[in-house]
Parts: C-alpha cells; sequence; structure tokens
C-alpha cells in the first residue's frame, strides 16, 4: 500500500505553494489517474514520490509518503529504484547506453538477480513492448515513440511493487498504445501499484481513483 500524506511542495521562485496537504492512499492493483491543467504539479507529484524532489531539485518539501510501511523520504535515489519504477516524459532523459539490450539490463546488474533471471525479466519485457528486433540498435536511432517503449520496457523488467508513469503513450501509434494498455492490466493483475499522469481517454477505464491537482 502506498500512503501519501500531507504533501507540501513550494518552489524557491513560487510564493504560492505547488500542493499542500496533498493526501492519498492506494492499495494493490490500484491505479492513481493524475490529472489537471500544465503546473499543477503532476510532474512534481511523481518526481516527490521518486526522491528527485528535495533530493536533486532543491524546494520547500515535507509530508509523509510510505510504500509498504517503509519511509521512503530517508531513503536515496540509488536505493529508492529497489521499490519504485519511474518513466519521465521525455525519453531522452532515460537513455545513456549504446545499445538497446544494455538499456534493459543496467536496471537490473545491481538487483541480485541470476543471469538467468535478468535474461527472463529482458526478454519477457522486450516481448511486451515488441523491442526484440531492436536489442542491437544504438537507442538515439529509434524513434521517439519506439524510446518511450524502451523506456517502458525497462521499467517492467524492474519488477517493482509501484510505477509512476508520466503521459507513457505520447508519441505512440494506436499498437503502441494497446501494448502499453495491456501492460498496464499485467501490472494491476500482479497487485502492482500505478500512479499515471496521461491525457489519452482510452485508457481511463484502468482507473481505480482520478486525482485532480488543478482543482
Amino acid at each position: 500500500m502506498l500512503q501519501v500524506q500531507n504533501l507540501y511542495l513550494c518552489y524557491p521562485e513560487q510564493s504560492k505553494p505547488i500542493f499542500e496537504k496533498l493526501s492519498f492512499e492506494l492499495q494493490e492493483g490500484e491505479l492513481l489517474w493524475l490529472k489537471g491543467p500544465n503546473g499543477c504539479g503532476k510532474t512534481s507529484l511523481l518526481n516527490c514520490i521518486s526522491g528527485i524532489i528535495p533530493m536533486r531539485i532543491k524546494t520547500e518539501f515535507n509530508g509523509t509518503i510510505k510504500l509498504n510501511n517503509i519511509d521512503l523520504n530517508p531513503v536515496p535515489i540509488n536505493e529508492r529504484f529497489r521499490y519504485l519504477a519511474y518513466q519521465m516524459s521525455d525519453p531522452d532523459n532515460q537513455i545513456f547506453f549504446p545499445r538497446v539490450e544494455k538499456e534493459l539490463s543496467f536496471a537490473l546488474e545491481n538487483a541480485g538477480l541470476t543471469i538467468p533471471e535478468m535474461k527472463e525479466r529482458i526478454l519477457q519485457a522486450s516481448k511486451d513492448f515488441g523491442l526484440q528486433e531492436f536489442w542491437e540498435t544504438e537507442p538515439g536511432k529509434l524513434s521517439r515513440g519506439e524510446k518511450k517503449l524502451l523506456v517502458l520496457a525497462f521499467c517492467s523488467a524492474q519488477d517493482t511493487p509501484l510505477y509512476l508513469l508520466d503521459e507513457p503513450t505520447s508519441a505512440l501509434s494506436g499498437e503502441s498504445i494497446l501494448k502499453v494498455k495491456n501492460w498496464l492490466i499485467k501490472l494491476l493483475s500482479q497487485g502492482k501499484t500505478v500512479i499515471m499522469v496521461e491525457h489519452n481517454p482510452n485508457l481511463s477505464s484502468l482507473a481505480s481513483q482520478i486525482l485532480d491537482l488543478g482543482l
């Protein structure tokens, strides 16, 4: 279960907080759909849960974030990703290696998995997002939509309890959107918790809760 209690966030250049006294709970197998206009704090909320705020982006921030009764606030970013996977809106911010296969395997190399376990996860993630033919490809040569699928695939391979998704279907075709939808259905059936920023109404049926930060 994810518990968010009394979150307060205010950037130094702003006099008004992005949000304050923000609280919600999510059970296993639930998806929270974040809505609201640009600038209302959707990505900022994901950054707070991931630890990017306040560890990388310095702001006035307080509140409690617990996942399965573990307080995430003191957990460093490099350790927090044992608990969550984060797909950012711009895939170029998360792609670093010269081959697709290396991108998929990197997140698993320090997870204590055996080589067969790593290969199984990478293969399954590649199948889910149609990336098998790109294993030896340089990620920089992929289209923006293919890069988005690559980031989603390595998030999937991490197999964490919590997934943070920032516009996962932007830049995707209809067939690729269906791949994402089927993956989300699988995640929820496995008891994963998902928080998603998304503008595609075709995915709204998956939401257990909707939080409009613009209200």
